[in-house]
């Protein structure tokens, strides 16, 4: 897991504190924030609820994934309409790479031939790299799945992007550790560290 490094970091300075990590959707991210059931949210996907503060650790591309050998692996670059009939593996609805992916095919009136889907961003890595389809990847993975043989191209699309958000609630009723936690996220360097998408709370 990437986000592991700025984890790793705040838990050198502050071994006494116990953090919880929960893998949640957008929209249960934003209810457990305004709960106050998590203190911290980091997310892929805007999170338009009242109540929130935040900040942005990363703008990022994404790119396209391919087993070596590939017919488009050579090249620097692909078109969205280039990938309208080829097999993509894809994450389940819901989540901020699958929500990309519709959201570039309909706009220009394509429908993606999805014929995997799948949570687990290792697991979606394995499969391509096997030879069953393609799919869309955040740059910063390369670093993550690097023990995957895969091949990456750029998609010819400027909004081919993910942008990474932490969220927290607003009125500082953030206790001492999650805002200490909160500091060493945003000042994680996202460029080099990598990350995921994770909810976050103390013990």
């Amino acid at each position: 897991m990437a986000f592991s490094g700025p984890l790793a970091a705040f838990k050198q300075q502050c071994p006494s504190v116990e953090i919880e990590l929960h893998q949640l959707s957008v929209t249960e991210m934003a209810r457990q924030l305004q709960a106050q059931e998590v203190d911290l949210a980091v997310a892929s996907q805007p999170i338009s609820t009242e109540g929130l503060e935040s900040v942005r650790l990363l703008d990022e591309e994404v790119a396209l994934a391919l087993p070596l050998g590939h017919p488009l692996a050579r090249r620097t670059s692909v078109g969205i309409e280039e990938l309208a009939d080829r097999p993509l593996i894809a994450t389940r609805p819901g989540h901020w790479q699958r929500r990309l992916l519709d959201q570039l095919f309909a706009g220009r009136g394509l429908t993606p031939r999805i014929i995997c889907e799948g949570d687990e961003a290792g697991a979606i890595a394995e499969l391509i790299s096997a030879g069953l389809g393609i799919g869309l990847v955040p740059v910063i993975a390369q670093r993550t799945v690097s023990r995957v043989p895969l091949a990456w191209v750029g998609i010819d699309s400027p909004d081919c992007r993910r942008v990474l958000t932490l969220y927290w609630a607003q009125g500082g009723r953030l206790p001492a550790p999650a805002r200490l936690l909160r500091d060493a996220i945003a000042a994680w360097d996202w460029e080099t560290g990598g990350t995921d998408v994770w909810a976050l709370s103390r013990k």
